[in-house]
């Protein structure tokens, strides 16, 4: 299933693990004699997975999807390749690339080399690179807003205090989530409906994190990237935080990227930190869903989704 937001203010960056809490959230207040039975699924068959958010492109006439970076590691052709520091220094701007290009890099028909030596005939867009050049005028990047206090006995200004979101001008959002057991679908749904009411994040009582979805049932994800079957490693379009057995199949062709997270709980516990594979990385595909979810934080226990959105696609072999 394809989720489109169309942020309506300031929106907060939705990885997969802020996704996965907000609809969580979203779903114990609607269905609280769900939410356990939910959590407890997810420590051996999670009934549903779900990607982080990611930019797409859209107007009257089109609509263009972009996915997160390939991490890819460098082959020995391309270790005496010479590129123009500029241009690597460009390169380096960009987080997400269009789906066309996305879909031949995973299938190893397109390279790092190949697009850093052709440069000049893509396009960027703040951190999109595209194709071509398209005639719209995109914003798409984190602001900061400057808030204040109003004291309501001196009716004056203080306590100046600062807040940072996205802003977005002719883009939106998309995440995919596939659903193992169907009968939570329409419990999806009916938080989707529930946080576009109430709005995603900690300030919507200011206005920000309000958006609209649509929903298309009716994507194939393999059919849009045209992905074959001899394909034997996957990508991963979510954080990914692995198990002992996951963690033994990384091989010399898989290629990551680690990041960390340190949350607070409401109370002010400062919550274990957390380290996962980065959106993009690429391991060996050797079954059906890969990750766990964890739990961290003493007095006010969280859950961390770490559960991979794999994506079919061809590891790093020099052929």
């Amino acid at each position: 299933m394809l989720v489109y937001l169309k942020p309506l203010s300031i929106f907060p960056q939705l990885h997969s693990d802020t996704l996965f809490g907000a609809i969580t959230y979203a779903i114990n207040e609607l269905y609280p004699e769900k939410v356990q039975d939910m959590l407890e699924a997810f420590k051996s068959n999670p009934p549903f997975i779900l990607s982080s958010t990611f930019p797409f492109i859209f107007n009257e006439d089109e609509t263009i999807r972009f996915y997160p970076k390939v991490i890819t590691k460098q082959s020995s052709k391309e270790a005496n390749v010479l590129v123009d520091s500029k241009v690597f220094k460009d390169y380096k701007k960009i987080s997400y690339v269009e789906e066309d290009i996305f879909s031949k890099m995973i299938k190893g028909e397109l390279s790092e080399k190949d697009i850093l030596s052709n440069y000049e005939s893509y396009e960027r867009k703040k951190s999109l690179l595209l194709n071509e050049k398209i005639d719209i005028d995109v914003s798409f990047g984190e602001n900061i807003i400057p808030n204040n206090t109003v004291n309501r006995v001196s009716n004056e200004t203080e306590g100046i205090f600062y807040t940072t979101g996205m802003e977005f001008k002719n883009i939106g959002l998309f995440f995919f989530i596939e659903f193992m057991d169907e009968s939570y679908k329409p419990l999806v749904k009916a938080a989707l409906r529930f946080l576009e009411d109430r709005g995603f994040g900690k300030d919507i009582t200011n206005g920000k994190g309000h958006f609209v979805h649509e929903i298309d049932e009716d994507f194939s994800l393999d059919e849009s990237l045209d992905l074959g079957d001899d394909l034997d490693y996957f990508i991963t379009l979510s954080r990914y935080i692995p198990n002992d057995e996951e963690l033994d199949k990384i091989n010399e062709y898989s290629s990551y990227e680690i990041d960390s997270k340190r949350g607070k709980s409401p109370a002010g516990e400062i919550r274990k930190q957390i380290r996962f594979f980065k959106e993009g990385s690429i391991f060996p595909n050797y079954k059906a869903f890969y990750g766990r979810n964890i739990e961290s934080g003493k007095d006010s226990p969280a859950i961390e989704y770490g559960y991979a959105f794999p994506i079919k696609c061809k590891g790093n072999k020099e052929d």
